[in-house]
């Protein structure tokens, strides 16, 4: 009942998008959505929008942030905007998308990255352009890292919220969340990965996680470490924050800068007023990530 009541939903909105499609120019974006499957077997379900007008022969895959999805947030203006500007961009639900109970390990996500790399590349697309928002930060800078996919040109970060397990002590203190993680740890020992935790996210509100997708985001062994990450890459990567952001220090964007490489070439700006979501700030971060990437292109 409750996946039909999901799937009832992701087509209203769907419906909605094309019924009622924001003013422009007539064909001016063809919105199309797209259904992959993973290596390991993961369907996943996307938005991709293609510029008509002035295409740039340049496509962005966007991953959104922790309980997120392609149609809302962040998600629900910038892959149309970017796509205004003459960029194709493909939003994808990951295999954690939205608030319901999380399961996967977080090195799982690069098999979703991958399947929607792979798509914009048999499409043709020269330069292709990996966007994380706040957790998809972390999600993207693995990928890269791990894979060093060669058809990447650039990665554009967002609202990145740092190492996971630091997160958790800035939030909740270092006593709390080392209990926690030391809680999903000792299950794990115990063979009882796949134990449900009911874990407090702060200002998040609180989810279902298994004790082995806890240790994954947390655990000292973990991935999603984007500190060390965007150490391994060699592409150019672009970091905005916005000044008042809450939920991520936007401190976190100086730490990534010091922590790549020369050959990552790593950039940031900050944005003064604006929140976790660059809200009434949409227009400015469309177009400077649309600038910075057209440098990419035209270096």
């Amino acid at each position: 009942m409750m996946r039909f009541f999901k799937h009832s939903i992701l087509v209203c909105l769907l419906v909605f998008m094309y019924i009622n499609p924001p003013a422009r120019a007539a064909g001016d974006i063809g919105v199309k959505l797209v259904r992959l499957k993973t290596t390991d077997g993961i369907p996943l379900t996307g938005v991709m929008r293609t510029p008509h007008k002035a295409p740039k022969n340049a496509g962005v895959v966007m991953i959104h942030g922790y309980s997120g999805n392609f149609y809302s947030g962040i998600m629900g203006f910038l892959p149309e905007a970017l796509a205004d500007q003459g960029f194709t961009t493909l939003a994808l639900n990951m295999r954690d998308h939205d608030r319901g109970p999380k399961k996967n390990r977080f090195e799982d996500n690069r098999h979703d990255i991958a399947a929607a790399v792979h798509k914009m590349a048999q499409l043709g697309y020269n330069s292709i352009f990996l966007y994380g928002h706040s957790m998809g930060t972390n999600r993207v800078l693995y990928y890269l890292a791990k894979t060093g996919d060669p058809r990447i040109n650039g990665v554009l970060l967002t609202g990145p919220p740092g190492n996971l397990f630091e997160w958790n002590i800035h939030i909740f203190g270092i006593e709390t969340a080392t209990r926690v993680l030391r809680q999903a740890q000792d299950l794990m020992a115990k063979g009882k990965g796949g134990q449900w935790m009911l874990i407090d996210l702060g200002p998040l509100g609180k989810a279902l996680y298994t004790a082995e997708h806890v240790v994954s985001l947390r655990g000292p062994d973990t991935v999603s470490d984007p500190y060390r990450n965007i150490a391994r890459i060699s592409k150019p990567a672009f970091i905005v924050h916005g000044l008042a952001d809450r939920l991520a220090n936007p401190d976190i964007a100086d730490r990534l800068r010091s922590s790549g490489t020369s050959a990552s070439e790593v950039t940031v700006l900050k944005i003064p007023d604006a929140n976790h979501r660059f809200s009434n700030h949409q227009e400015t971060l469309a177009n400077v990530l649309s600038r910075w990437m057209i440098e990419q292109i035209n270096p």
